[in-house]
């Protein structure tokens, strides 16, 4: 850690990983999203995890109602939030990757949820 308190290799990480997302969703650096499956509600929101061989994903407990509801490959509208403060939330199609149960480590009793944001939503 450095003087301020933060963890630099967690930004570094950060850094070279949103390096390899699409350029437009590079600024702010995303740190949760939100949806809905059965409009308008519930909402649902998580924070946003990143990783070197995932871009986003999200993590949701093997319990959770929404878990039945997200199937590999449809399509959500999102809206990302951004760290930034002064910058706006963004509503971006988003389809959703692979889901894998996680039985072990960090992640146990979980699922991850892979994020993968549609391009021509983003202009």
């Amino acid at each position: 850690m450095n003087a301020g308190g933060i963890d630099m290799s967690v930004i570094e990480m950060n850094a070279a990983t949103v390096k390899k997302m699409n350029p437009s969703m590079q600024s702010g650096g995303f740190y949760s999203v939100e949806f809905a499956i059965d409009d308008p509600h519930p909402l649902y929101q998580f924070k946003i995890w990143r990783n070197e061989s995932r871009s986003m994903f999200v993590v949701v407990k093997e319990n959770s109602a929404v878990l039945p509801k997200l199937k590999a490959g449809s399509v959500l509208n999102m809206t990302y939030y951004s760290s930034d403060a002064q910058c706006p939330k963004k509503q971006i199609e988003t389809r959703i990757g692979s889901i894998n149960n996680a039985h072990q480590g960090r992640f146990e009793g979980h699922c991850t949820v892979d994020l993968l944001p549609i391009d021509a939503a983003i202009h």
